[in-house]
């Protein structure tokens, strides 16, 4: 297909907003549309080029279809989607207009993992970028450097987070990969441990010969098809990013950095400089003495190592965690382990607001105030709703208390309505 018609369908989400702006750059004629016009990931720049809700009136003149992933999966019935069915419209999810339209003549860095693969990319790119290599580079959260989470370059050097949600990294044929961890998620779709081991195999299978595998410490998978290398130990860099996991990404990131020749000194820099990623243990203010954090975990593992973080950062404070869950298959499958890591995190009080149910539909099976009724040991209460939450803290918090916002769902929204409720606090 030559530069023509594309349009993009849920094009506020974290991938598709990326995959929409940088087809626009490459020279296609685009067109977008979602439930709503604005989103924390889609480039201000071209919420023009933005309808609101789905319709068959968008496909006027277009050639292909892409859509987030997500669209089939909460509404299999999407009068748009099936509508370009129809008119023999093809249609694919972004991973795949990558992998077939912007990838094609792009030496592919892909991060992946189940645990840290969006900031080590980002971290890639920035060694990449400082190194004068001139990168593009897309992400699943927004670069705090750059405002947004991607990047146009104009080498044919392509840095990328993959997603192993539904094996969607398979599309893809790297020419150099990051396997951060392998862990236990989504089971909505992987069964078990063995069903995520299988699908990391066969991502690895796909790397292009003389391809380079970079394996975290506890990864133990051969590039059957190239160069095999493993982080043995995690490097002491002086990071601004706290926690041992992000000395871990970044050991990860200056392995690959200096696969590709990059000075020592350039690497040290630039991960020692690093400002993180938006929702990654992000402060976002600091109203009436109190100080507001947010990030974006949803697994238990992720949940102990940030909490840990925040406990190292701040010794001697009172530290709220406000956390909500990310569907109710995460929470059944992992309840005894939500459950076990609150129990035992080193926080004050916990918060947990209802479940945000992504790509699922509420059953009423589980809730989260299951989870609070089994929690000991720590002071948590059940607040269905984020406004009331932001009153509850607003009244409750005291100077010098930190606040961690935690969830992959509209919990981002709750932070600027604690710091407002706050101001407005006598």
């Amino acid at each position: 297909m030559d530069k023509k018609n594309v349009h993009f369908m849920g094009v506020g989400g974290s991938g598709c907003s990326a995959a929409f702006a940088l087809a626009r750059h490459s020279g296609f004629e685009v067109s977008g549309c979602d439930l709503e016009k604005t989103s924390p990931y889609l480039d201000k720049k071209l919420t023009k080029l933005v309808q609101t809700g789905h319709s068959s009136s968008h496909l006027v003149g277009v050639d292909l279809l892409v859509y987030s992933p997500a669209i089939p999966l909460l509404d299999q019935a999407n009068k748009e989607l099936t509508s370009a069915q129809e008119k023999g419209i093809r249609t694919m999810p972004w991973e795949k207009f990558l992998a077939e339209y912007i990838i094609p003549g792009k030496f592919l860095i892909a991060v992946s993992g189940a645990h840290g693969k969006g900031t080590t990319t980002a971290m890639i790119a920035a060694i990449l970028e400082k190194a004068n290599f001139d990168p593009t580079c897309l992400v699943g959260a927004k670069v705090s450097s750059w405002g947004r989470n991607y990047r146009l370059g104009g080498s044919k050097y392509f840095v990328l987070e993959a997603d192993e949600y539904k094996e969607r990294f398979l599309v893809y044929r790297p020419d150099f990969a990051v396997i951060t961890n392998i862990d236990y998620d989504h089971p909505d779709y992987f069964k078990n441990i063995e069903s995520v081991k299988s699908a990391f195999s066969k991502f690895v299978n796909n790397l292009k010969p003389g391809s380079v595998l970079v394996n975290g410490p506890d990864v133990d998978l051969k590039n059957p098809n190239g160069q095999t290398k493993k982080l043995e130990v995690v490097e002491n860099f002086d990071l601004k990013l706290p926690g041992n996991y992000n000395k871990l990404n970044a050991s990860l990131a200056a392995i690959a950095a200096r696969s590709l020749n990059i000075k020592e000194k350039i690497i040290k820099e630039t991960l020692e400089s690093f400002p993180g990623l938006a929702r990654r243990f992000e402060f976002k203010g600091e109203e009436k003495g109190v100080l507001v954090f947010d990030d974006y975990a949803v697994h238990p593992k992720e949940i102990s190592e940030t909490l840990k973080a925040t406990r190292e950062k701040f010794p001697d404070r009172i530290i709220w965690l406000v956390f909500q869950p990310h569907t109710f298959s995460r929470l059944k499958v992992f309840f005894g382990d939500f459950v076990s890591v609150f129990e035992d995190s080193p926080v004050d009080k916990i918060l947990l607001v209802d479940i945000f149910a992504a790509r699922e539909r509420n059953e009423g099976t589980i809730s989260s105030s299951d989870l609070v009724t089994k929690i000991k040991k720590k002071e948590v209460r059940y607040i269905s709703s984020l406004d009331e939450t932001a009153a509850y803290i607003a009244k409750y918090t005291s100077v010098g208390n930190v606040i961690m916002t935690m969830g992959a769902g509209d919990i981002y929204k709750l932070p600027d309505m604690i710091l407002k409720k706050l101001s407005n606090k006598s």
